[in-house]
C-alpha cells in the first residue's frame, strides 16, 4: 500500500453517455453528468493508493443500485476529482450486460497512483 505523504478529499461524480455513436459505439459519443443523480454523489478522504480503488469501487456499486431500474442507460462512469483543484485523481467505467441487464464493472478502476501520480494535479482552465 502506497501512503500518501498529504492526505486530500476527492469528489465523485457520475457521467452517462448524452450521444452514442454512429454504431452506438462505447466511447465514441459524447458523456455529461447523469441528470437523475446528484453533481457530487460523494466526497472521499484519500490517504492512500488503496483508498482512492475502494471508494470508486463503492461509488460505482452504489450507483449500479440506484440506476438499475433505469433502462436508458448502457454505461456510467465514477470520476474522482480533487475537492479544490478538480484534478482527475481516479475513474471507472461499469456496463450493463446485454444477457442479464445487470451492472457489471467494466474493468479494474484507473487511478493516477497507478502512474506514479500520488496526488491530483491541477486542472488548467482556459479563458473563454
Amino acid at each position: 500500500m502506497v501512503t500518501h505523504r498529504k492526505e486530500y478529499r476527492v469528489q465523485t461524480r457520475v457521467i452517462v453517455p448524452t450521444h452514442e455513436g454512429n454504431n452506438g459505439g462505447l466511447n465514441e459519443g459524447l458523456w455529461g453528468a447523469c441528470p437523475e443523480l446528484p453533481a457530487v454523489l460523494g466526497e472521499v478522504r484519500i490517504r492512500s493508493c488503496d483508498d482512492l480503488s475502494v471508494a470508486l469501487d463503492a461509488h460505482g456499486g452504489t450507483v449500479a443500485r440506484l440506476l438499475r431500474a433505469m433502462a436508458g442507460y448502457k454505461w456510467f462512469r465514477v470520476l474522482a476529482r480533487d475537492r479544490h483543484t478538480e484534478g482527475l485523481a481516479g475513474s471507472v467505467e461499469w456496463v450493463r450486460s446485454p444477457e442479464t441487464g445487470l451492472w457489471v464493472q467494466w474493468d479494474e478502476p484507473w487511478t493516477a497512483c497507478d502512474y506514479g501520480q500520488h496526488e491530483p494535479a491541477a486542472t488548467m482552465l482556459l479563458a473563454a
